[in-house]
């Protein structure tokens, strides 16, 4: 079995099955604090959604802007309108609110829409094999025209 002792000694240790929302939260915040001393970090989030008329969500894009990119973190079409190019008017609106704050790229990853995000000019530059289990996970990005 492999030591995983610190040097100098063990500090107190714990397993956490299901870390709290106020943990990822610090450990979040604690590893962009470190990383905004050399790069400062100021992340924009923001969302373009659809509701029906009740209010209802019916489809939706969520993204972050942050260090001259928009990384898409999630896209989502209900079924009853899949197929009508709500996909891509979404796509674009967050393309478009992009760069109009200054983004030069995008960038996302997926595991069911890697050919939507094809048609749409996206270029893969990585991928996990068997990520969920049988499945690609495809890392994508696309630069934003300019001008």
């Amino acid at each position: 079995m492999a030591d995983d002792t610190f040097p100098g000694g063990a500090p107190p240790r714990e397993f956490d099955p299901a870390p709290a929302p106020e943990t990822r939260a610090t450990l979040a915040r604690e590893i962009n604090d470190f990383n905004s001393r050399a790069f400062p970090y100021a992340p924009v989030r923001f969302a373009f959604l659809s509701r029906d008329e009740e209010g209802a969500l019916q489809a939706g894009v969520m993204g972050t802007l942050s260090w001259g990119w928009l990384f898409v973190e999630a896209v989502w079409v209900s079924e009853a309108l899949r197929g009508r190019g709500v996909g891509r008017a979404l796509m674009a609106a967050a393309e478009r609110h992009a760069r109009e704050s200054g983004c030069h790229s995008v960038w996302l990853d997926t595991f069911q829409a890697r050919d939507f995000y094809l048609s749409l000019g996206y270029e893969t530059f990585g991928v996990l094999e068997d990520y969920p289990p049988g499945q690609q996970r495809s890392f994508m990005r696309k630069a934003l025209a300019t001008g």
